[in-house]
């Protein structure tokens, strides 16, 4: 086969693979809406005839097919103001940093080991500046157990 033949067959097949594409393609355009009524008297709607004495119904377009458009009132555009707003406050607000997963686990273990320690001992003590000891009153004793637990309860999920 020489390089004409070659050339003459590409273009033979692209032309074929393209007249299919368009068939393919065109078809459902040219679909049409028929309505029948069967023996029952029930009437169908199809896009291929359900019967002999089917119609075809031609689909026009007019004021309640196309989108209305929506006046808007005072009320409306003070909300959507509103909401402007609120979405401004919150875009300023820094977004937290994202804790790893090796840090939530750090910080969970932290947390049980001072519930731990807390409850472990009667008395508890701590260093001040000066490197005195000071001992801690119930009420301080159970804010740093609340704080332990409120810190479990966000690392150790």
């Amino acid at each position: 086969m020489g390089k004409i033949q070659i050339m003459c067959k590409k273009r033979l097949t692209s032309r074929i693979i393209t007249a299919t594409l368009c068939l393919f393609f065109l078809t459902p355009l040219q679909a049409g809406v028929y309505k029948w009524v069967d023996d029952n008297g029930q009437v169908h709607y199809g896009e291929r005839r359900g019967n002999v004495d089917a119609e075809k119904v031609t689909i026009r377009q007019n004021e309640t097919t196309k989108p209305r458009v929506i006046e808007k009132t005072e009320e409306d555009i003070k909300a959507e103001k509103e909401k402007a707003k609120k979405e401004a406050e919150k875009a300023k607000e820094p977004e937290k940093p994202k804790i790893s997963k090796k840090n939530k686990r750090k910080y969970c273990n932290e947390a049980k080991g001072d519930l731990t320690a807390i409850n472990s001992r009667g008395r508890m003590r701590e260093i001040n500046a000066k490197g005195e000891y000071n001992y801690l009153t119930e009420k301080q004793r159970q804010q740093r157990i609340k704080a332990a637990q409120k810190k479990q309860r966000k690392f150790c999920r």
